[in-house]
């Protein structure tokens, strides 16, 4: 082998050995960038309120920014709902996203009594007056005696949670990647008496 192959060898082992370095610096700064936007996103969502709105004029709606935590940091920061989910049978591999939601039902209650009605107590005939009022959300009952009021509150509702993400662009405004940019979940409560006072849209990285 004379030396100048021994030469171009050794050159193209240099090449290599600086792409490969090349390459694996790439690769730890495009991870230490994930991470730093990671943490990033997580602070700006942590420091924001729940942004609550009406659609309709007349349904309660709530819109959140969403959480990006490992499954280690979830634990963490989230033990007792991390305990809840165990119960459910889930394991941490197969966790992709957790949704939480406080809501606040308040009903201004005015009803008419109506008939008086017989009630037995102890084999014991007790005069009482019936009351109900209700809509298509809610339906209340119940009963007055000269001692004490008894009713039913019935709620009803439902719950519409949409997520929307936006994925970042090529140079920021040619073609979609396939690189998260902003992710929020919105939550519609259809009763007009209830209220979202509290959501939370947590995504489990793997």
């Amino acid at each position: 082998m004379g030396v100048r192959t021994k030469i171009e060898i050794g050159i193209a082992a240099a090449l290599v050995a600086i792409l490969c370095l090349v390459w694996f610096q790439h690769k730890r700064i495009e991870t230490l960038t994930g991470e730093r936007d990671r943490y990033k996103g997580n602070t700006a969502t942590l420091l924001s309120d729940v942004e609550q709105y009406r659609v309709w004029d007349s349904l309660n709606a709530a819109r959140v920014q969403s959480l990006e935590l490992t499954i280690q940091e979830y634990e963490r920061f989230r033990a007792e709902d991390a305990a809840l989910i165990k119960q459910l049978k889930t394991r941490n591999r197969d966790l992709a996203a957790v949704n939480k939601t406080q809501s606040q039902t308040i009903i201004d209650l005015r009803a008419v009594p109506r008939d008086t009605v017989v009630i037995i107590r102890d084999s014991i005939r007790v005069p009482a007056v019936s009351v109900h009022c209700g809509d298509i959300w809610y339906d209340f009952n119940g009963l007055l005696t000269a001692e004490e009021f008894t009713g039913i509150l019935e709620h009803r509702d439902s719950l519409y949670l949409v997520e929307t993400v936006q994925y970042k662009r090529f140079l920021g405004f040619l073609w979609r990647t396939n690189k998260v940019k902003n992710r929020r979940l919105d939550c519609v409560s259809k009763s007009p008496h209830n209220s979202i006072i509290g959501l939370e849209h947590i995504i489990i990285e793997k």
